[in-house]
């Protein structure tokens, strides 16, 4: 992990620096943080003021630039003090990444996890519990992958594993910001499966579920990693492309209905699909652009199905 990436995420760290306090009494009310220091005979307002807090100021600072990463003083003196109170390896852990979860957990509630949140809030904590970790590989391991796996739950669509529509939601809104500002334009591409319902009604849903995947397959194919690709519902789908011409996304949109047409699909045979494009105009918004590319689409099923239109 770059550490200059952390300048990826302070646009959202806001929500940690409001919620110091929320942080702080997340963790400590954690029922296995609780037992551990109830155990070893904690006062645990005393330690939220003097160690827990101090430490979560330390994070959001390093996540702001205004604090450098590892030995941190802070959390060497946290650590002392627990192990003075002869508190295990295994309870140390447990209270460690329970702060973790804290901080993770705050983003998701308030939909701003990103995946470079995540990536550098791990990094941070890697970085200054590395001597708690180091016993405990294996189950932190396991947390990341239980941390990543709500991600991939708030963020994907259960299905095909691409994005759901809540996040491209999100994802458009900051594309908007990013072209109001003048950085880059963008253009959609707006996909619906001309005659889906027969599919399912003739097939059943089980072979409609994998034409659904297999589209989404083709259309991976055809698009960048970073252009963004999501299942806006049904046998919907949306791609945003940045950095790109109406021209091109139409000549886009064209390789991957092509595509489309000419794969065999099991069981089915031959699947078409019709196509809206767009691109970002000045004073755009969501809703705005959104709708016209759905009218795009309109178009494309109107004139016969199994085309591409723009608007």
């Amino acid at each position: 992990m770059n550490t200059s990436n952390i300048e990826l995420i302070t646009k959202n760290i806001h929500i940690l620096d409001t919620n110091r306090e929320k942080i702080v009494n997340t963790w400590l009310s954690a029922a296995d943080v609780q037992k551990i220091l109830l155990k070893h005979d904690v006062n645990i307002k005393m330690f939220s003021t003097t160690y827990a807090h101090p430490v979560v100021n330390y994070f959001i600072g390093v996540i702001q630039g205004s604090k450098t990463i590892g030995n941190c003083p802070v959390i060497s003196k946290l650590l002392e003090y627990l192990k003075d109170k002869e508190i295990s390896s295994a309870e140390l852990f447990i209270i460690c990444i329970n702060f973790r979860k804290s901080m993770i957990n705050l983003l998701f509630q308030n939909h701003l996890m990103s995946e470079e949140m995540y990536e550098n809030i791990s990094y941070i904590f890697d970085a200054n519990f590395r001597g708690v970790l180091e016993a405990f590989t294996d189950t932190i391991s396991k947390a990341k992958a239980e941390s990543k796996h709500f991600y991939d739950i708030a963020t994907k669509d259960h299905l095909t594993q691409i994005y759901n529509r809540q996040k491209f939601d999100e994802m458009l809104t900051q594309e908007i910001q990013k072209a109001q500002a003048g950085l880059q334009l963008f253009s959609l591409i707006l996909i619906d499966i001309d005659f889906f319902k027969q599919v399912n009604d003739i097939h059943g849903h089980e072979v409609g579920d994998s034409v659904l995947c297999t589209l989404v397959e083709i259309v991976k194919q055809h698009i960048r990693e970073f252009d963004i690709f999501a299942r806006w519902g049904g046998e919907e789908f949306i791609i945003l492309i940045p950095k790109a011409t109406k021209e091109n996304t139409m000549q886009k949109a064209e390789n991957i209905r092509k595509s489309i047409e000419t794969h065999p699909f099991k069981k089915v045979g031959k699947v078409t699909a019709s196509f809206g494009v767009t691109q970002y105009k000045e004073l755009d918004t969501e809703s705005s652009i959104f709708r016209r590319c759905d009218e795009a689409l309109y178009k494309s099923k109107a004139n016969g199905r199994n085309r591409v239109s723009s608007l």
